[in-house]
């Protein structure tokens, strides 16, 4: 069985870590259910979707990817 390390968020969002792959993954690269032997607690960070709501178009790209509101173009040249 693989070993994996169970990390929960602020958010209480949760993922698993692969700490070390077993014998059998490498021999057939098939993950197995994880075996959780350790338990890490970060209070204190968020994951990525949970920052993004609370501090939107923080990022270079956020205008860009923007839809406009119903019925305005979406070219300029349209109107």
């Amino acid at each position: 069985m693989c070993n994996y390390v169970y990390k929960e968020l602020g958010c209480k969002h949760h993922y698993h870590l692969v700490e070390s792959w077993c014998p059998k993954y490498i021999e057939t690269e098939r993950r197995c259910p994880p075996t959780i032997v350790s338990k890490q607690y970060w209070g204190d960070d968020i994951c990525a979707a949970c920052r993004e709501e609370q501090q939107p178009g923080k990022n270079p790209w956020a205008k860009a990817t923007q839809r406009p509101p119903m019925g305005e173009a979406y070219c300029e040249a349209e109107r």
